[in-house]
């Protein structure tokens, strides 16, 4: 499986997850049915979520191995974050269908089912994390003797 390290390559992950959404808004609406649509649109946001999730890898993750299932981020900050930033799309999408805009009714169900389960996963996934204590890395002293080994002539 793929796995990304470094901050661009997330960066470049996320703006082509963007891209392939909106691509996607713009062409199926008009040759595919509005609720046919809706699913499909939400499928690809979960599936770019859960992509993202179980390929992006924090600096102090081992990369090999895959991540618990339950684990969505690499630090509990991070899912606080994102879990936040979902529950306002729950909000915005709640707002949205509240206002009586009949064309995004379902759309705006599914992704209200979809934002409060991604946000849930998160939380719990920071709070787990929380809870476990923080590998400590041991840091070289003044009085470690040195680690090389002496040439031999």
């Amino acid at each position: 499986m793929l796995r990304i390290r470094k901050t661009r390559w997330k960066v470049a992950y996320i703006a082509a997850g963007l891209t392939v959404l909106a691509l996607n808004s713009a062409a199926f609406p008009h040759t595919v049915t509005n609720p046919i649509f809706a699913v499909e649109g939400i499928l690809l946001y979960l599936l770019l979520y859960f992509g993202g999730v179980r390929s992006f890898r924090g600096a102090d993750e081992p990369v090999e191995p895959p991540r618990a299932w339950w684990r969505m981020t690499s630090r509990p900050r991070a899912g606080f974050v994102v879990g936040s930033l979902l529950v306002l799309s729950v909000a915005n999408w709640m707002f949205s269908v509240a206002t009586g805009a009949t064309d995004v009714a379902l759309a705006g169900v599914l992704g209200v089912i979809a934002d409060a389960l991604l946000a849930f996963l998160y939380f719990r996934s920071s709070v787990r994390l929380h809870r476990v204590p923080p590998r400590i890395v041991p840091q070289r002293t003044v009085q470690d003797p040195p680690q090389w080994k002496p040439i031999r002539r």
